[in-house]
């Protein structure tokens, strides 16, 4: 149970009482809705929003927990230790509804008309009706489902405890594979061909072709990797153990740089131009050029950049 709790980055908070998160600033994930950049400070119980192009701050908004966070193309979700899931009005951070989640959640992704997210306390996925929060089903998968992804026709869920991933029909949230990966797979990416995930414990990243689940190959990152992102051309890792970001060539999985960032990379998104790096630890943001890995800035949940 130990090394779970150090392995599954996404699942540890489904555990951990909330004194024991009682910190500054603690960011943990972040999502892009074109111009803001939308992260999750679980520490302070709110959701930040900074501008994309300085790192600004625009405004901080009350949320329970909050955890991982998506953006539909109008809201923004996210999903909570709590065993919520929060939608806010991306435009003015109007917090519409709170929902409940099927308990303790970790991942979540959004197929166009329904919000997933894992519940690895039960090994299941829950399946919400993004109109009105309703629940349409709750699904069974593998052990400890962490990640979650959505590839335009399926739900992809990491079974962190399991060491394989789950691909689920969204239709009826029936299974359609089970594909085995490393061990404790966390997080995906999707290149518009391939599914990639890290697995935390193997300290790689598995490339899956996405139509039948066949392994194309596994590539060495760093220590712990965990949140991966696609920039159009590379796949980027953030090794958790080692304070840094691999970049890969999508092509072919060749370790094309590392580059140094904070204290502790969880997750990591792409805003269309720049990467960003999400440095737990540390509790700040990098902002990267990704033809080179320089940094650009590094950014408080208050919006300062740091000297």
């Amino acid at each position: 149970m130990i090394f779970c709790l150090a392995a599954c980055f996404g699942v540890i908070f489904t555990f951990l009482p909330r004194p024991a998160l009682a910190e500054a600033g603690k960011p943990v994930a972040a999502a892009v809705d074109g111009e803001n950049v939308w992260v999750t400070d679980n520490s302070n119980h709110q959701l930040v929003r900074l501008r994309a192009s300085d790192g600004s701050l625009i405004a901080a908004y009350p949320v329970s927990s909050p955890l991982r966070v998506l953006h539909d193309g109008i809201n923004v979700w996210t999903v909570s230790n709590a065993g919520i899931v929060t939608k806010v009005r991306a435009k003015d951070g109007v917090v519409l509804a709170s929902y409940p989640a099927g308990g303790p959640a970790s991942g979540i992704a959004f197929d166009g008309e329904n919000v997933w997210v894992s519940n690895p306390e039960s090994d299941k996925v829950t399946k919400i009706r993004a109109s009105d929060g309703s629940i349409v089903g709750s699904y069974t998968v593998g052990k400890s489902p962490d990640g979650l992804l959505f590839d335009g026709k399926f739900i992809w869920v990491a079974d962190s405890g399991a060491n394989t991933v789950t691909k689920v029909r969204p239709s009826d949230g029936s299974t359609a594979a089970t594909y085995t990966v490393g061990d404790n797979p966390a997080e995906f990416a999707f290149d518009g061909q391939n599914i990639w995930v890290t697995n935390y414990g193997s300290h790689t990243v598995t490339k899956l072709r996405s139509g039948d689940g066949s392994v194309i190959g596994t590539y060495s990152v760093g220590k712990f990797p965990r949140g991966i992102v696609f920039d159009k051309a590379n796949i980027w890792v953030t090794d958790y153990g080692d304070n840094k970001v691999t970049k890969l060539r999508a092509s072919d999985g060749m370790v094309v740089g590392t580059y140094n960032v904070g204290r502790d990379p969880a997750e990591i998104t792409f805003d269309g131009s720049n990467i960003w790096v999400i440095n737990y630890g540390s509790g700040n943001l990098m902002k990267i050029k990704p033809a080179d890995g320089s940094t650009i800035g590094t950014f408080t949940l208050a919006g300062h950049a740091n000297p």
